[in-house]
């Protein structure tokens, strides 16, 4: 019986030692400098039909969740509130702010940020794409990052992983 209770002790203390060390691990000391994130824009092949509809609900799905990815995930202090976000909508309505010569950079300075993440999807066609995530500097407009990470299929499970993969090597990244 006292074996039984030593060995539930130890087997305790190893659940509980591993629970710490996973909640550590997810625990990453923010930059003091707060990060602008566009929504994701889709380019390349856009010979299928119909795929409007599905590739709006995509880049809304998925812009939402690389948001929140970078910020329970990785080092940046992401701008994600309501007042910003409708800002950068607004924004991206009167013109493409993937595309517009630095407007994301004064976007970015307008709301305080000192980094702009630039993501898009280039589909190859509609099996095969790939996730282009560029960082940069809002004070300069420099580029100071950039990283892409190729996914195969349109599912949201496919979108998932590359934002995964992604936040895998932007966990620990410091623009310094």
């Amino acid at each position: 019986m006292q074996l039984m209770n030593r060995v539930t002790r130890y087997f305790l203390i190893l659940v509980l030692s591993f629970s710490a060390a996973s909640v550590m691990a997810d625990d990453h000391p923010k930059h003091d400098y707060k990060t602008l994130v566009l929504d994701i824009l889709i380019t390349g092949d856009s010979s299928v039909t119909g795929d409007k509809a599905e590739n709006e609900a995509k880049i809304t799905k998925f812009s939402e969740h690389l948001r929140t990815e970078l910020q329970d995930k990785t080092r940046f202090n992401i701008i994600n509130d309501a007042e910003s976000l409708d800002k950068i909508k607004a924004a991206d309505d009167k013109q493409d702010l993937h595309n517009c010569n630095g407007c994301e950079i004064t976007l970015a300075k307008e709301l305080g940020a000192e980094l702009v993440v630039v993501p898009n999807v280039f589909r190859m066609s509609h099996l095969i794409s790939t996730l282009h995530v560029e960082f940069k500097d809002a004070n300069t407009g420099k580029l100071i990052k950039r990283k892409a990470y190729d996914f195969r299929g349109n599912t949201d499970q496919a979108w998932e992983r590359a934002i995964k993969y992604a936040m895998r090597d932007l966990k620990d990244w410091d623009r310094n």
